[in-house]
């Protein structure tokens, strides 16, 4: 590997200045491209679970009851229609005299206008159908923001984790070799008890972060509804 190292190098060097930078930001720029290009499909698939949760089901089935609502307003006239049929009695009757009794029958229909021409329920639902979608698009905005959010916050932690680690690893060896020295009787109790406090204090911190990467974790599952694992692991 040192060999393929230096031979790279070796090619650079050799290579006009401006082609050796024009080389050098082509491969830094496709490797960051291809971070970043992972990275976004991530995000958009955890998008994708948030929208398939609960908040999208309420949202769906709201919809759904808007449409009925809709659906009843728009025939509700249809309830109040009436059919009257008024008969001469003598019309049916098998010995009837030959001088018929008009008018023989009578047929009519009682039709209420004012629900036909006004049609305030059927305006009222169609306007609930307008608030659903709005809500579904409010809802959508939400918790792709909160779904980003939350993921953004999570890999901004493990960055954290990972110097506070270093931090406690260098505390670590400071303390190793304070309690050396010690023990050798070259430093005092203070001095010791400095390192120790500090290295607790480093601790702390890391223990601090790693609870609160973990609690932004059962945060993005409880929007996304499966492990967060299942889905970095694609």
């Amino acid at each position: 590997m040192k060999i393929i190292h230096l031979m790279k190098i070796s090619f650079l060097s050799m290579m006009p200045s401006g082609l050796s930078i024009l080389l050098f930001v082509f491969l830094f720029g496709s490797a960051h491209g291809q971070t970043l290009d992972s990275s976004s499909a991530i995000e958009e698939k955890l998008v994708q679970l948030a929208l398939q949760g609960p908040e999208m089901q309420k949202i769906s089935h709201q919809t759904m009851i808007s449409e009925y609502q809709l659906k009843s307003a728009q025939n509700a006239w249809m309830n109040l229609l009436a059919f009257n049929v008024n008969y001469n009695e003598l019309t049916f009757q098998k010995n009837t005299p030959t001088t018929y009794v008009y008018p023989r029958y009578n047929l009519g229909f009682t039709i209420p206008l004012g629900t036909i021409f006004s049609r305030t329920a059927v305006k009222s639902a169609k306007e609930n159908i307008e608030i659903g979608k709005d809500n579904t698009e409010e809802t959508k905005r939400t918790l792709r923001e909160e779904v980003l959010t939350a993921y953004k916050q999570y890999l901004a932690y493990g960055q954290l984790i990972a110097m506070q680690s270093e931090l406690v690893n260098d505390e670590k060896t400071q303390l190793a070799q304070t309690e050396e020295k010690f023990r050798n009787g070259t430093i005092s109790m203070d001095l010791y008890n400095n390192a120790q406090k500090n290295n607790n204090i480093e601790m702390a911190a890391l223990i601090n972060l790693k609870l609160q990467q973990d609690l932004k974790k059962l945060e993005i599952e409880k929007l996304i509804g499966v492990k967060l694992e299942s889905v970095l692991k694609k």
